[in-house]
């Protein structure tokens, strides 16, 4: 078990993190990308691009395309993602609930800090009960008026949105590039969730646990 510190606030990404939802999104992009140059990602694009905004990835793909075209293949991505969730059994990953509960009871500062768009947060909002635990105002995501992680400027908004330091912060994450946005933003402890499969980072002056039910609040 992990112990975790104490800390001025708790910043969690989404995705990846506390909804394991990378099996779906991979076969959503892969779709999606089939599409567009007719072969789909290769694990080591998967990796770069994962924890990245769909405005990023869709440019990468598309480099030369304008903002409507990135748009209409975003939203066909997030439309077929969305789908393929819904028909399965949805749930917060393993031990989420637990640890947000025991946050919420010492009244821990909370907040979300994700990549995910506008349309699919505001779906996840009321399917998760996210209010329970953040209030709407310390959910960040949907924002294409910021850099894209690994830069560290979504959590930077997030430390600001609860009033506290970066080096005040624990932030939880699970991709490479949201990692590095933690480090990038002068978070004070990063602790990645591996997830099922998944090799570790090994990038120093990180911690890796294999889910937040490893994490002793």
């Amino acid at each position: 078990m992990y112990r975790l510190p104490n800390a001025d606030g708790y910043v969690f990404d989404f995705n990846g993190t506390l909804f394991w939802d990378e099996k779906q999104n991979r076969e959503a992009w892969d779709e999606t990308v089939f599409l567009i140059r007719g072969s789909r990602l290769s694990d080591d694009e998967f990796a770069m691009l994962n924890g990245r905004n769909d405005t990023d990835t869709v440019r990468y793909l598309l480099p030369d395309a304008d903002a409507a075209v990135r748009q209409q293949w975003a939203d066909r991505k997030e439309m077929l993602y969305k789908e393929i969730c819904l028909s399965q059994e949805l749930g917060l990953s393993p031990g989420s609930i637990g640890l947000l509960e025991a946050l919420r009871s010492r009244g821990a500062r909370m907040a979300i800090a994700s990549s995910a768009p506008k349309c699919n947060m505001d779906w996840y909002i009321p399917e998760f009960r996210l209010c329970d635990y953040f209030s709407r105002e310390c959910i960040i995501a949907g924002r294409e008026d910021i850099p894209s992680k690994p830069d560290g400027a979504i959590f930077r908004l997030a430390f600001s949105a609860l009033g506290i330091e970066g080096s005040g912060a624990v932030v939880f994450e699970d991709s490479r590039s949201g990692v590095l946005s933690a480090l990038d933003a002068g978070a004070g402890t990063v602790i990645r969730v591996i997830g099922e499969g998944v090799p570790t980072l090994g990038i120093a002056g990180i911690s890796e646990v294999p889910s937040l039910a490893c994490i002793e609040p």
